[in-house]
C-alpha cells in the first residue's frame, strides 16, 4: 500500500497512519513528488487527539519507492486522479481520494487546525470503508 502526495507532509501522512492503525500487519508506506523536511505540527496535533503518534514521522520523496511494487497507490491530494502525476512506480490498483489542502485560503492557525480535523475524519471514513469492504474481501478471496 502507497499513499502519494505533493509534500508527504500532512494528508499523506495522517492516511498512512490510520490505515496501519486497521491492520498493524498490512506494510504501508507514504512519500510526496516534492517532500518538506518534517511533518506538519497541525497534523501531529490532531491525529494525536485520536491517539495516533506522528511525532516520528519523517517526509520521504517516492524515488525511494521506485523498485518496489505495491498492490494499491493511493494518492491523496486536490484535484482529480486525472491531474495527480504518478511516478514510475509499479502498481496493481490505483486509487484517488480528493482532500483539498487544510492550509489553502486558510487565514488561521485555529482555522487550519478544524480543515485539518475534517480532513482526518474524512480520511478514516473513507479508509475505513476501503479496509473493510475492499481490501478484507480481496484477502477473503
Amino acid at each position: 500500500m502507497f499513499f502519494l502526495s505533493i509534500r508527504n507532509s500532512c494528508r499523506s501522512q495522517m492516511a498512512e497512519a490510520i490505515l496501519s492503525n486497521f491492520d498493524k500487519n498490512l506494510d504501508i508506506y507514504s512519500a510526496g513528488l516534492e517532500p518538506v523536511d518534517h511533518v506538519s505540527q497541525i497534523a501531529i496535533d490532531v491525529m494525536a487527539e485520536i491517539g495516533i503518534d506522528l511525532k516520528q514521522k519523517i517526509p520521504k520523496a517516492y524515488t525511494e519507492f521506485v523498485h518496489a511494487e505495491f498492490d494499491y497507490i493511493i494518492t491523496v491530494g486536490e484535484g482529480t486522479s486525472e491531474e495527480v502525476q504518478i511516478p514510475d512506480i509499479k502498481y496493481k490498483r490505483k486509487m484517488h481520494l480528493g482532500f483539498r489542502s487544510p492550509y489553502k485560503n486558510s487565514k488561521s492557525h485555529d482555522e487550519i487546525k478544524e480543515k485539518c480535523r475534517a480532513v482526518r475524519d474524512e480520511l478514516i471514513a473513507e479508509l475505513d470503508y476501503f479496509y473493510h469492504r475492499i481490501l478484507q474481501k480481496q484477502v477473503a478471496k
